[in-house]
């Protein structure tokens, strides 16, 4: 069975790993939110605590992070971006998952982001991962129905 490696991601791949996002990833960030996917990739990385990519078999299977709501609260973002490559590595990719939120967990005490009400790949993901799920409500730029999600730490 094929291995993922978690390593660190620089603002520097976003061009490498552009081209194979995922069509549902951008839908979420271009029509959804409004902004460019390779703007949204460059900024999530460069704004997060602890980007990295998933990479199996030489291929980058997804890009993660998780950045600071705020420098007063102790809330996080999570997020991730996958690419076509996901669904080929699903199994090694899942297997790192659990483990990456755990430790974003250590950083914060809430993880709280939005999901596209039509991702359901990444809606099915989140649940797995086990997140809380708010019912969809307009968001961002062009109110598309999103899903608020939320974990909180165990203490």
């Amino acid at each position: 069975m094929a291995v993922a490696e978690v390593l660190p991601v620089t603002a520097e791949d976003v061009a490498d790993i552009l081209p194979f996002v995922r069509q549902a990833d951008i839908d979420e960030i271009t029509e959804a939110l409004g902004i460019p996917m390779g703007r949204a990739l460059t900024e999530a990385v460069t704004g997060s605590l602890n980007a990295k990519k998933i990479v199996v078999e030489g291929q980058v299977v997804a890009v993660f992070g998780d950045a600071p709501f705020s420098i007063l609260g102790s809330v996080g973002v999570p997020w991730l971006i996958s690419t076509v490559h996901v669904e080929q590595h699903a199994r090694a990719f899942l297997k790192v998952c659990k483990p990456e939120v755990q430790e974003m967990l250590t950083r914060h005490r809430h993880l709280m982001n939005y999901v596209d009400a039509r991702n359901t790949a990444a809606i099915r993901w989140l649940k797995w991962l086990g997140f809380t799920f708010a019912p969809p409500a307009p968001y961002g730029a062009r109110r598309f129905p999103f899903h608020q999600f939320t974990m909180n730490r165990q203490e």
